[in-house]
């Protein structure tokens, strides 16, 4: 009978599924939960591992709150960090940066109050920022949205990058766009000047799977496909589509663990420094009496600094194919743990 000894503090849990070449693999998940407080130190209540995709609203009109656990192997790390940006000593802002920094990668997003495209002198100007002390980080507030044309012939316009945005303009008119809100996000060196303006979305958060650039990876499913291929993903699918991270916080391979993080505009106390724990897991797995040891890869890393915690999350495959119904067990160990 397969068992799974989980020798760990963290969560762990195996799936099996169909690889992209089609063929049965064992994917074993181990996922950590830090504090992030005065010190870093490994939570009593360890986060669940995400079985299913999770929103902030309805699904298919709201983003992604976390992204399913549960899929085959990314080919680099997911940085993500959901939450609100904070002022500084919870004085009302009109606008604050909010910024992430983790290893090599850095993302920065201007956080503005409130605002509208209203009359000017030279046609739409936008109106002063609402001044606030939080702001969600969520792609509703982020450049983005849908325009019905025609709701008889059901003609729609929409941001690919993210449809349940703001500031879209579609085929709106300039008199249609007034009181219109524009995004509470922006990235720094896209600012919105003008009603045509189409700034990349920024965010920090999960981009759902029907949302480009992911959509462009899944691969084409057509009759061909139907007919050749199906169930198993299509010859054309890119494993990229697994990193469900804004583009800028796609790593270009692994973190191993030690590297610095920076966070700015996230509290209202200031900066939050660290370093992610230096953790190294090892895997187990009898197939048929002989053991194989492989590779847990650091797939994703989610920070909410508002509740103070962050997880890390590897993935391991094991490719079985007809021994399947061979693997006895998984032993996970924890090999060395530096915080």
């Amino acid at each position: 009978m397969l068992q799974l000894k989980n020798k760990t503090q963290f969560e762990a849990t195996i799936a099996v599924f169909p690889n992209e070449n089609a063929v049965d693999t064992l994917y074993i998940i181990v996922k950590a939960t830090f504090l992030s407080g005065n010190k870093i130190e490994i939570a009593k209540n360890q986060s669940p591992i995400v079985m299913a995709d999770e929103y902030w609203g309805e699904p298919g009109q709201s983003s992604l709150k976390y992204a399913s656990e549960l899929h085959l192997t990314k080919r680099s790390t997911d940085i993500v960090m959901t939450g609100k940006a904070l002022s500084p000593d919870k004085r009302r802002v009109s606008q604050i940066d909010a910024m992430l920094a983790v290893g090599d990668r850095k993302k920065v997003v201007r956080v503005f109050g409130d605002r509208r495209w209203t009359h000017g002198l030279w046609g739409l100007s936008i109106t002063p920022p609402v001044p606030f002390e939080s702001m969600p980080l969520v792609y509703e507030r982020a450049f983005g949205g849908m325009h019905e044309i025609n709701p008889d012939k059901q003609e729609v316009l929409f941001e690919a990058r993210n449809p349940v945005g703001r500031g879209f303009r579609g085929k709106r008119s300039k008199k249609e766009l007034i009181r219109t809100m524009l995004p509470n996000l922006e990235d720094p060196a896209q600012l919105i000047k003008k009603i045509n303006d189409l700034p990349t979305p920024a965010c920090f958060g999960y981009i759902e799977s029907s949302w480009e650039p992911r959509k462009s990876f899944a691969g084409t499913y057509d009759d061909a496909w139907q007919q050749k291929r199906a169930p198993y993903l299509p010859e054309d699918f890119d494993s990229r589509f697994f990193n469900a991270a804004h583009p800028d916080l796609v790593c270009n391979g692994y973190l191993k663990g030690g590297e610095p993080v920076m966070i700015t505009g996230m509290s209202h106390n200031g900066p939050l420094k660290f370093k992610l724990p230096l953790c190294k897991l090892e895997a187990a797995v009898r197939i048929a009496g002989k053991t194989e040891y492989p590779a847990l890869n650091l797939e994703t890393i989610l920070i909410e600094p508002n509740e103070s915690h962050f997880s890390m999350l590897w993935r391991a495959a094991v490719e079985c194919d007809k021994k399947i119904l061979k693997v006895e067990q998984i032993d996970i160990n924890t090999k060395n743990l530096q915080i």
